[in-house]
Parts: structure tokens; sequence; C-alpha cells
């Protein structure tokens, strides 16, 4: 059971990087052995009351420096891949083997472009460069080989590998509805399935078929207003859904083609809740959320038909969380938190069977991406003080 930590475990990163002081490393993502780590730089004039209006162009369209990088297992940086444009790399990732990276974002503000990339991750070749107009990727996901990329902005968009080669035109899937965007992407490891939530609380499960989207799936529920994190079982058999209600959703592919959920735990209070993860086998789920200007982290346990709290209580964190992960076997429980802008930001890691937390280092600014490697064996994190920081867990 959860117990209050007599005191905080103070932990230091393996290393710390510090790619531009002046930018946010917004995403970070973590190949499955630990091995390889990507980063990327970002930056928007966020207004000082909301920093969820992302997804609007900021006033000034001032041109700057921004890039997608790649380290090793000792912060050694291996390649880059920087440009001039507009407020730059949003989002990043990394296939579970270690071989296919990707990174989006804006690209342009003049005309406002977007972008999607593909790299060899042993090197940064470019796989491919995909512009989007009008639009930023604000998420995207690969299968656990990289053959198979899928992207989130006004549409989804999906590239998959034909005799080893992406190709140069992705299979689109359009939204319907007025100022709709695609919140959250996630994928199963074959990347046969996708699963996508958008702004206006619409949930989809979508089959891959031949580099074509095949069949779609779609839910949606009055109570949730938007989708802000979408997860999928590496296996593919569940998925969790969370957005702006008090609700976590949990969807097996029965459920879904049946057009509901197959379980929801209800958090208690109204708000955002941000983030979800979920094991390889779908059986433990974490969810993050607000709670004045704390948060709350939550370890739900898959059974019999329910999601229950298998915590005795929700841990908290110091300030509003932004993200969660865990590894592939429900080990490990990683958090990322801070907000407004200019205040300090926290990783913290809990033990995922206890809920109790094993350590928390405080960063100087606000903290969005830490990620957990599938094995459990190194972490991920990032700051908007422009660090990528790596952790083991113990």
């Amino acid at each position: 059971m959860a117990q209050p930590s007599p005191q905080t475990i103070s932990k230091q990163p393996k290393w710390v990087v510090s790619i531009d002081r002046k930018k946010y490393v917004n995403s970070t993502a973590i190949s499955g052995s630990g091995a390889l780590v990507m980063a990327g730089t970002f930056f928007h004039a966020y207004k000082p009351t909301d920093l969820l209006a992302d997804s609007v162009p900021a006033l000034t369209a001032a041109q700057d420096q921004f890039g997608t990088y790649c380290f090793d297992l000792n912060g050694k940086q291996l390649w880059s891949d920087e440009f001039t444009g507009y407020e730059g790399v949003y989002c990043v990732g990394i296939s579970d083997d270690g071989s296919t990276a990707a990174s989006g974002g804006w690209y342009s503000y003049n005309p406002l472009m977007g972008f999607v990339r593909a790299y060899d991750a042993a090197d940064g070749t470019q796989l491919f460069n995909y512009p989007v107009a009008g639009s930023r990727i604000s998420s995207l996901a690969l299968s656990a080989d990289g053959t198979t990329l899928v992207a989130g902005a006004d549409s989804l968009y999906l590239f998959q590998q034909s005799d080893g080669v992406f190709p140069t035109t992705p299979a689109v899937l359009t939204l319907s509805g007025a100022r709709n965007y695609v919140q959250a992407v996630s994928i199963s490891e074959d990347g046969t399935l996708i699963v996508m939530g958008d702004a206006q609380g619409n949930v989809y499960l979508i089959e891959t078929n031949g580099g074509q989207i095949g069949q779609v799936y779609k839910w949606n529920s009055p109570s949730l207003a938007t989708v802000h994190s979408v997860a999928m079982a590496a296996s593919g058999g569940w998925f969790a859904v969370v957005g702006a209600s008090q609700y976590v959703y949990l969807f097996s592919f029965a459920s879904i083609k049946n057009g509901n959920y197959y379980a929801v735990y209800d958090l208690g209070q109204a708000g955002r809740v941000g983030w979800v993860a979920i094991t390889k086998g779908g059986d433990f789920i974490s969810a993050v959320s607000n709670n004045g200007k704390a948060g709350l982290v939550y370890g739900l346990q898959n059974k019999n038909q329910e999601l229950v709290l298998l915590w005795s209580n929700p841990q908290p964190t110091p300030a509003n969380p932004n993200s969660t992960s865990v590894d592939f076997l429900g080990k490990y429980v990683a958090v990322a938190d801070g907000y407004p802008d200019g205040t300090p930001g926290h990783f913290s890691l809990f033990d995922a069977p206890t809920g109790n937390l094993l350590w928390q280092y405080e960063t100087t600014n606000m903290s969005w991406p830490m990620f957990i490697s599938s094995n459990g064996s190194g972490i991920a994190a990032g700051s908007d003080q422009g660090s990528v920081f790596y952790f083991t867990p113990k």
C-alpha cells in the first residue's frame, strides 16, 4: 500500500545536457534498451494566463534556430538536425528497437507550415521530411521496429514502409468538425493498430492496411470535452484515454468495436487529466491530474472487468503534472511536473506496485516530458530550462 514518504529522496541525474537555455525541451523519447535518447527544442510565446492555448500561432513570428538531437547512454551527442524556423520541434519519438527516430512541430510562419521528419537513428540520415500546410504536428508514434510512423496535426498522417522505404506521400485520415485537430496518438508495437484522440473528445481506433487507413472505429462521450492523452498497450489489446473530464477510460478492441469503453475509473474530481500510460499487457495504468496548484498520480489496475486503484491513495506532486510513463512490466511510474513558466518543475519516480515515492529531482523551470525505457533501465526527461536529463531508476 502507498504510504506517505517521510522525506523526499533527492536524486541526481546520470547526465544533463543544456541544449539552449532560451528554448524549451518540450519532448523527449528513449529507446527500449535505454541506449538512445531523443530531444527537441521548441519555443512558443504563451499567454501568461493560458499555457494550453498552444495550438494557435503566437502573435509574433520571429525566426530562430531549433533542432532535433540524439544522445547516447552517456550523454554524448550522436547527431542533430537543426533549422531556422518558427517555434520548432514540439514532439520527438524513437522506435523501441532504436532503429528509427522522428520529430514534428512548426517549421514556418509565412506560409504557416508544420513538419514531420523521420531519421535513421544511428546517424541522423533523413528518411523523409514532410511539410504539413497550416497545422503543427503535435504528437507522433512509431512501431517497435520503426517501419510505421503516425503523426497528428489537423489530420492523422500515416507513413508505413514498403520494401524498407517510407512513402513520400502519407495516407491521411481527415477529421470532421470546425477547428478540430489531433491531440494525441499511440500505436501497437506491430504497427497494425493506432489509437487517436481529438480536440472534440472523439476517440478512434484505426487499423492500418498495407500503408493505408483501414477500418476506423469511433467513440465519443458528452463528458469528455477534449482528449489530452492516449496510450496503447504495446501488445495492442488495450488502450487508455484521458482528457478534460474526471474519468480514466480503458478500451479493448472488442469494446470500441461495439461503440463503448471496457471500464472507467472516476477520479472523483472535475478537472484536467493531462496524461496516461499503460504497460505492455495492459494490466496497469498510470494517470495524472491537477489538484489545485499541485497534482495527483494514480496507479490503476485492470482487474475483473474494472479499473481499480492499486494504491491506498493517489500520490501527490509538488506542481501540476504534465506527463507520466511506465515501463513494459509496470515496475516504475515516472512523472514530470511544473506550471507556470518561470517556476520550478520536478521529475518524480514512484514504485508502481506500491505507489511509494522512490526519488525526486527539482528543475529550475517547469518540466513536461519524462519517459522511461520499456525495459525500465533508463529515463529521458526534459525541462523548459533548455536541458535534457538522463536518470537511472535506482
